[in-house]
């Protein structure tokens, strides 16, 4: 425990007499008293601050406990960062990753204006913002229309040690009859998987018509990312009504928020309740 004794000494000057003191003086003690209190206010302020800190940590600690890998990188950004807990995510890394770019558009539907590089981005902005409003740290492998390899994306993330990495696609094919997000993982990965059925999870409920299951997918992007990594395709451009979807802000915020929300139930060591 802290003594402040050393302050109630400092703070009585040893020429002022204690006893039978001329009331007509000016003493000195009514300043430095005043600088003492506002010392063991500061004192008591920090220790306050770092107990409810400290609290915090434990209640990270308690949720990542079995989090393995991730909960210990968690609690080391947490440490790093003055143990500051900001929401479910705080101490967390998510690589974001819209995939093409530059002179790769993707896939697209030119009569509808739908290029799937430009969806990509757009929607890695609004899932960066969804993450933050949780408390993680978020890193985009692109923020411009520029062209980065595959290698070049899973090195990035790799680079900056991300806890989790999500790819984000557009769909196609030729049948015009598929619809529907779906989630991919790679298959050796038992973390990956279970990202990826979480995020499938929720993204049926932002369109419960949507049947599709979460699958292994052996994709150089995966294959590449040194952490659990999914890699998520959030409609078919060939299909009418995910066409219609995928130009709408309310789906495309409610998807963001969605794979948000699955991120935030991986971190916790949640499973999802429909398995692939």
């Amino acid at each position: 425990m802290f003594s402040f004794g050393w302050l109630a000494r400092w703070g009585h000057d040893p020429r002022e007499p204690t006893r039978g003191r001329r009331h007509t003086a000016m003493p000195r003690r009514p300043a430095r008293m005043r600088l003492a209190a506002a010392v063991v206010l500061a004192c008591v302020g920090l220790s306050a601050a770092a107990f409810f800190a400290g609290l915090r940590i434990a209640a990270v600690v308690a949720v990542s406990a079995g989090g393995g890998e991730l909960g210990i990188a968690r609690i080391g950004r947490l440490l790093a960062q003055g143990a500051a807990v900001d929401g479910p995510l705080s101490g967390v890394l998510v690589a974001v990753d819209p995939g093409h770019g530059g002179p790769d558009r993707g896939a697209c539907h030119l009569p509808s204006g739908l290029v799937e590089k430009e969806i990509n981005l757009d929607m890695a902005l609004r899932l960066e913002r969804a993450l933050k409003a949780s408390g993680a740290q978020v890193f985009l492998t692109r923020r411009d229309d520029t062209f980065v390899s595959l290698d070049e994306r899973a090195r990035r993330a790799n680079e900056q040690g991300a806890d989790v990495f999500v790819s984000l696609h557009v769909n196609r094919f030729p049948s015009p009859e598929c619809f529907g997000a779906q989630t991919f993982y790679l298959p050796e990965s038992l973390e990956g998987r279970r990202l990826a059925l979480l995020i499938q999870e929720e993204l049926r409920q932002v369109y419960p018509p949507n049947y599709r299951q979460a699958l292994p997918g052996n994709y150089r992007v995966l294959r590449g990312t040194a952490m659990p990594a999914a890699l998520v395709e959030i409609g078919f451009v060939t299909n009418a009504t995910d066409r219609d979807l995928m130009q709408q802000d309310d789906y495309r915020e409610a998807v963001a928020a969605a794979i948000a929300r699955a991120i935030i139930r991986f971190v916790r060591g949640e499973s999802a309740d429909q398995p692939a």
